[in-house]
């Protein structure tokens, strides 16, 4: 029985998955595919399998044409547009997906340092991707390269913009404020193709423009008949120039003055008027958004002694134009019902001074001019009139000179001084 149940399990061992099988042999196939791949490539990138590959007007690069030769005013005038037909080969990895545009053929013109015609030789320069010692240069269209290099003729021109359209309803274009960066172009080349330019033209449109533009421009050559001059050899230092073009909200604004009051001089005693009462300005919105009148100052009508015309300067807000013209305007104030009368004042005395500080007044009298009501000027006595001056500044023993106020007591107001007054005295400790 003991063999008879060890054949049977023998047996069992013995037979075959045929799925496990069939596994196999896919697996067997995919590596030995994928082995094959590897086996060919190595072939032909490794064991010099090679393909050829031509390019036609490959353009030649001039190192040193656009820096070195002009810093000796010098210039390339001739060979500069040459080119080259190219037939390479290498490995085929490398040489099959290369396009014209992969390949520079350079042409060093730095060591030159004179006019002339020179022959040299070129190089080729291949993508950082590729090993130039696996590349080699089967044909070629030539094997030098001539040029002429000349003079470097050079000269400036101006740049003008051409403003048309009309801009938005409220709003103004303002010429003068006009910016242009640069405002020159230099031109470089030979002297018969630069000579043939005179000028730069911009073209602008502010058809309904509602703001201030700025952005780079590109510019037209013209001739001094105004031509457009179109020669790809001339040099030019700037392709496009900045140009801001400022266009500018319009707006009126009322002008208004302040008054210093005291007594004698109250704003309730005069009339006034201006000469121009508002102005018309123009300038960005941001600047004028909030701005509806210009204050033009404060006028201490304490300081007028009787009816004045008074000028005063416009101030308009930062970065605006002045469109109506005048930059000044009068100020006319009238005095009603009140009188002046002249007293002399004694009572001089000082304010401010330390406890170590004498007040010593070296001026006994000073005459001073008090504006009140008729009636009520009869009233005043010298008795009620005070020179009072503020010592607080000087702190130093000396003799000085300083203005004094004028108080005038036991009148309601009504009566106050004007001028300016000032006293001698002298400071001890």
């Amino acid at each position: 029985m003991k063999n008879a149940k060890a054949s049977l399990s023998a047996g069992k061992k013995r037979v075959k998955n045929p799925m496990s099988e069939k596994g196999n042999k896919i697996v067997y196939l995919v590596l030995s595919f994928l082995l094959a791949v590897v086996f060919w490539l190595y072939v032909d990138n490794v064991k010099g399998n090679t393909m050829t590959k031509s390019f036609s007007g490959v353009p030649i690069e001039f190192i040193g044409a656009d820096d070195t030769l002009p810093s000796r005013n010098l210039m390339l005038t001739e060979g500069a547009d040459a080119t080259l037909d190219l037939t390479i080969s290498g490995p085929r990895m490398e040489v099959a997906t290369m396009e014209k545009s992969d390949i520079r053929i350079q042409v060093n013109l730095n060591d030159i340092t004179s006019i002339g015609t020179y022959t040299r030789s070129w190089t080729p320069v291949y993508p950082n991707n590729v090993n130039e010692s696996n590349i080699s240069v089967e044909k070629q269209s030539r094997s030098t390269i001539t040029i002429q290099v000349d003079p470097l003729y050079s000269k400036q021109v101006p740049v003008n913009v051409n403003v048309a359209g009309k801009v938005e309803d409220g709003h103004i274009y303002t010429a003068e404020r006009l910016a242009v960066e640069p405002s020159v172009l230099t031109l470089s080349g030979r002297e018969e193709d630069v000579d043939q330019v005179d000028s730069a033209r911009v073209s602008v449109d502010l058809t309904d423009v509602n703001s201030t533009l700025q952005r780079e421009f590109e510019y037209e050559l013209l001739d001094a008949d105004g031509n457009v001059v179109e020669n790809n050899k001339i040099r030019i230092s700037d392709r496009r120039v900045m140009v801001t073009v400022p266009v500018y909200i319009v707006k009126d604004l009322a002008l208004s003055v302040k008054f210093k009051e005291s007594p004698g001089s109250q704003e309730s005693d005069i009339r006034w008027n201006l000469e121009y009462d508002s102005i018309t300005v123009a300038g960005e919105p941001a600047n004028l958004e909030n701005v509806n009148e210009l204050l033009l100052g404060e006028i201490d009508l304490s300081s007028l002694l009787s009816d004045s015309e008074i000028p005063l300067d416009i101030g308009l807000p930062a970065g605006c134009v002045n469109l109506s013209g005048f930059t000044t305007t009068k100020l006319s104030v009238r005095f009603r019902n009140l009188d002046t009368k002249t007293f002399t004042a004694t009572n001089i005395s000082a304010i401010g001074n330390s406890e170590n500080q004498y007040f010593n007044k070296m001026t006994n009298s000073v005459d001073v001019v008090l504006r009140g009501p008729a009636g009520e000027l009869e009233t005043v006595t010298p008795e009620d009139i005070r020179v009072v001056v503020d010592i607080t500044e000087y702190v130093s023993n000396g003799t000085y000179s300083a203005p004094a106020i004028v108080l005038v007591d036991g009148h309601d107001e009504q009566v106050g001084a004007v001028g300016t007054c000032t006293v001698a005295f002298k400071i001890t400790s």
